[in-house]
């Protein structure tokens, strides 16, 4: 088969999200439709103007790995490495057994916005407190964005490729598209790929909090706070995740009998060269981006059945991103299901592209798609941009999906699902 010719197929999925932990706990949770939003209790969120957070409450590492490991790694690491045993263990993958990928012909590729530095935060204290032997003599091997593709690579015995990127929001959307590209070419047959963000220390939650990125109008009602494209959204909420995706080369996948969630089809980046904080105002750049995803997977418009927005609830991002959709569709954005699902796991930075990518992929799968919590008054312009709005969830037959993922510095990602060929 011609290089070009080479279909990828998602096969298994590892979730680590505030809605729920594992596939199961994860898909349950978006059924219930509530958001997990709550006033942080990690730290004290009394200085900030926000104060509210989307929390994994119900991660303990001792549940999925040995004492001796869960001290090795800090939680930055700790959720790829279960993450990532999820999603190979849901695609029935058995390394080394007849009909697997050779493990020097599967990649692990993960983005992640801000890596371990809620790690180095905690071990700067200390060093302030009580000086350098106080600091955990694995610092230096946890803080760089490459540690978790790292430990997990190690941990899996995997010797492809290992990559990892900062591309801020937009992460872990274009490590999976880079997987994609990966396999695709030919240059490797499988692929662990996504994102994982663990921003919930101080120093980091105050960054954003600074520059009055984050949403502090609904500190009173915590669930209220991630409310995509309304009119009375005011900024993001913080989240922590982690979201892998087991990549595979179909016509492999399905000699070995795995049940593919969906294809993955096209991916694009581009960057708007505007501004490190405000997105390019006519969204043409973003526009772009899902226009070159649909053209790299082959599709057009009306291949489109849903769409799962960035929409991280701030003021003008969410604006421009409804243009930038009804631009990249045409007359197909004004009828297609647009969603932004933030508010079941807040913004979890890097991780986020990935969690929406698992949600198109299981909205083929399963003929459901969740609807966008908290939209009680559609913002004006966006709702004329987008007439597909939903608030509710979406049930029926999906051919084809989109996903977007915009980041600071104007970066910009789509991927395109469909169903397996």
């Amino acid at each position: 088969m011609r290089e070009d010719g080479r279909r990828v197929w998602i096969t298994g999925l590892g979730l680590i999200t505030p809605v729920g932990t594992g596939l199961d706990a994860f898909w349950a949770g978006l059924r219930r439709g509530r958001s997990p939003v709550k006033r942080i209790d990690r730290f004290d969120p009394q200085p900030f103007r926000s104060q509210v957070a989307a929390q994994v409450d119900d991660f303990d590492p001792l549940e999925h790995m040995d004492a001796r490991t869960a001290r090795q790694l800090d939680r930055f690491s700790q959720f790829a490495l279960v993450a990532g045993r999820m999603a190979v263990e849901d695609a029935g993958l058995r390394m080394g057994t007849p009909g697997a990928p050779r493990a020097d012909r599967v990649g692990v590729y993960i983005g992640s916005a801000l890596g371990g530095i809620a790690y180095a935060e905690d071990q700067h204290e200390r060093y302030m407190e009580r000086g350098i032997r106080s600091v955990a003599p694995n610092l230096a091997l946890a803080v760089f964005g490459g540690a978790a593709p790292a430990n997990l690579g190690i941990a899996l015995g995997l010797h492809g490729p290992i990559l990892s990127n900062a591309n801020s929001c937009a992460a872990g959307a274009v490590a999976l598209g880079e997987a994609f590209h990966l396999i695709r070419g030919g240059r490797a047959d499988a692929a662990l790929a996504g994102g994982v963000e663990v921003p919930l220390s101080p120093l980091a939650f105050g960054a954003f909090d600074i520059i009055r990125a984050l949403s502090s109008g609904h500190n009173e009602t915590p669930a209220t706070a991630a409310r995509p494209f309304d009119a009375e959204r005011d900024g993001f909420v913080m989240g922590e995740a982690a979201a892998l995706l087991v990549l595979e080369e179909a016509s492999a996948a399905e000699r070995r009998g795995a049940t593919p969630y969906a294809e993955l089809r096209g991916f694009a980046a581009t960057s708007d060269a505007h501004h490190m904080v405000q997105p390019r105002p006519d969204g043409r750049q973003a526009a772009r981006a899902a226009r070159l995803a649909m053209a790299d997977g082959k599709m057009r418009a009306r291949d489109v059945d849903y769409v799962n927005a960035h929409a991280s609830s701030t003021p003008l991002g969410d604006l421009v991103e409804a243009a930038a959709i009804r631009m990249a569709l045409g007359q197909r954005g004004a009828v297609v299901p647009v969603a932004g699902t933030k508010a079941y796991y807040g913004h979890p930075l890097g991780a986020s592209g990935a969690i929406e990518a698992a949600i198109c992929a299981l909205a083929i799968a399963r003929g459901w798609a969740p609807g966008t919590v908290n939209l009680e008054h559609a913002e004006p312009e966006a709702k004329e941009h987008l007439p597909g709005l939903c608030a509710d969830p979406v049930e029926g037959l999906f051919r084809g999906a989109l996903s977007t993922s915009f980041g600071f510095g104007g970066l910009n990602a789509a991927l395109t699902f469909s169903a397996p060929r």
